[in-house]
């Protein structure tokens, strides 16, 4: 064999080892780093006739752990890890949360509950579950790796906790007016990204979709009689479509899927945390300036004692599209430009009386 040949072959040898290399990667790129969340109807099946005590917080803590991948990320702004799965011939969902201003002090908060599948038979329901925060008592070590990654450890396995980071990006395609101001960008639990805006002459805060990203959804016209108004076909938000100012600005959630706590019931919670815990925004102030709160009333997260947070929802929760008509009533007032995005997001949240006539069932 001549020396070429051999050369030839033996840098042929090393592509194909490299080439495997690089196939491997990617096989284990897509399997652990972008899960497709692709389920069978054999595992749901499956996990009908599989359970643990789901009396026990830690039993049902371990099961869901042990099902994690070795890195995850925690998309939502507001550090929840949702899930959900069935079990014992329920589906079960919940969120394992490291919330910015108890994650130090190395808790990990863990909930669950029974998850409703008709949203229209069953308008409202009470949540069957449990929970607890989870520290080093429990055997569940929380530790910081930085400011967007943490490490939890329980029974020798170990998962990092990656939170994402979008960064701090003025919007590249919506157009803001010269009196509104960039808070922060939040990624909310339905999919969608948004921006959380300020508009300093009525000190009002609102959200547009972020679309500098790619917008996981589809849109419809909300119907005749509603004009410039659209509907998420996946997740029912509603957007007054400012085509002036080239955004959507975000003045509806559905009610049922309000009640109902599910993964669209909007983005009131999904405040940009993460940079609220890193010193880069400064949220309580917008918040006293919108909401007239004292501040002594509210931390720098907005909430109350820790107990309970501002919603931060400037739209109406609408029950039925024909509510998405106020719209209409804005453009009438004739109002200058800040006072009608006011009008369009004013924070409204009104259960018609007869929702629950003949769906309504007590618990005990």
């Amino acid at each position: 064999m001549k020396n070429q040949e051999r050369i030839f072959i033996i840098i042929s040898l090393i592509v194909l080892v490299g080439l495997g290399t690089i196939f491997s990667n990617c096989q284990e790129d897509q399997h652990t780093k972008i899960p497709r969340g692709f389920v069978t109807n054999e595992s749901f099946i499956n996990g009908l006739y599989t359970g643990v005590d789901l009396q026990s917080t830690i039993d049902v803590f371990r099961y869901v752990f042990s099902n994690l991948n070795g890195k995850v990320t925690v998309y939502p702004s507001e550090n929840y890890y949702y899930f959900q799965f069935p079990m014992l011939g329920k589906t079960l969902s919940g969120t394992l949360t490291l919330y910015p201003e108890q994650r130090d002090s190395a808790k990990i908060g863990f909930g669950y509950g029974t998850k409703v599948e008709d949203k229209a038979r069953h308008k409202y329901y009470f949540i069957r579950g449990g929970g607890n925060d989870l520290s080093v008592k429990d055997g569940v070590k929380l530790r910081k790796i930085n400011d967007f990654k943490y490490s939890v450890t329980f029974e020798g396995r170990t998962v990092i906790f990656n939170l994402y980071n979008p960064g701090l990006t003025q919007p590249q395609k919506a157009l803001l007016r010269d009196d509104e101001e960039y808070v922060g960008t939040s990624f909310d639990e339905s999919g969608l990204q948004f921006h959380l805006i300020f508009n300093n002459s009525v000190s009002y805060l609102f959200w547009i979709l972020n679309e500098d990203v790619f917008v996981t959804e589809t849109f419809s016209p909300a119907g005749i009689g509603i004009e410039d108004v659209i509907i998420g076909d996946r997740t029912e938000f509603a957007f007054y479509d400012d085509s002036l100012h080239s955004r959507k600005i975000l003045i509806g959630v559905s009610g049922l899927n309000v009640l109902h706590n599910n993964w669209y019931d909007g983005p009131f919670d999904q405040l940009p945390d993460n940079y609220v815990y890193t010193g880069q925004i400064d949220m309580k102030k917008y918040l006293i300036a919108h909401y007239k709160v004292d501040s002594t009333e509210i931390d720098k997260y907005g909430n109350y004692n820790r107990e309970a947070r501002i919603p931060v929802a400037p739209y109406t929760v609408y029950f039925s599209k024909d509510e998405l008509a106020f719209v209409d009533s804005c453009k009438e007032l004739q109002l200058n430009t800040d006072e009608f995005c006011k009008c369009l997001t004013e924070q409204k949240f009104d259960v018609p009386k007869d929702l629950y006539k003949g769906v309504y069932r007590k618990f005990y």
